[in-house]
């Protein structure tokens, strides 16, 4: 009666502690996915990549005619597309008037995401949000 036994075993025991490493693994990935700085530049670069341009501006943000069209004027920020993304983010956000650099350590990620939704939704809809 001892081959009888109904308990769990070890190949059991270690197929469930696999798949539960599995399932954190996967979920650690979505949550990088959704917040971290990097991924949050890669989604601003891809939009900013895919958007139809109308200006030209300089490295700061003010308009100039001798240039590409690399500019958007988003009310709340100028974004200028370039080898360094950048936006001339205006007083009325809530938050003084600065010129931003979309690097690495450079800018928050809530900054960056609110950039590209903003990005987004002006590309898709052709409107600005109030300032």
């Amino acid at each position: 009666m001892q081959g009888d036994e109904t308990g769990p075993t070890i190949a059991l025991g270690l197929m469930r502690l696999g798949t539960l490493f599995g399932v954190l693994a996967v979920g650690g990935y979505f949550f990088w996915d959704m917040f971290s700085e990097t991924a949050a530049l890669d989604r601003l670069a891809a939009t900013a990549r895919s958007y139809h341009y109308t200006q030209s501006c300089d490295a700061d943000g003010n308009v100039i005619s001798t240039a590409p069209a690399n500019c958007v004027d988003l009310n709340h920020y100028v974004f200028v597309y370039g080898p360094v993304m950048k936006a001339k983010r205006r007083a009325c956000t809530g938050k003084p008037a600065a010129v931003l650099s979309f690097e690495k350590s450079k800018v928050a990620t809530t900054e960056i995401n609110l950039v590209q939704k903003i990005l987004q939704f002006h590309a898709q809809y052709g409107e600005n949000f109030p300032c």
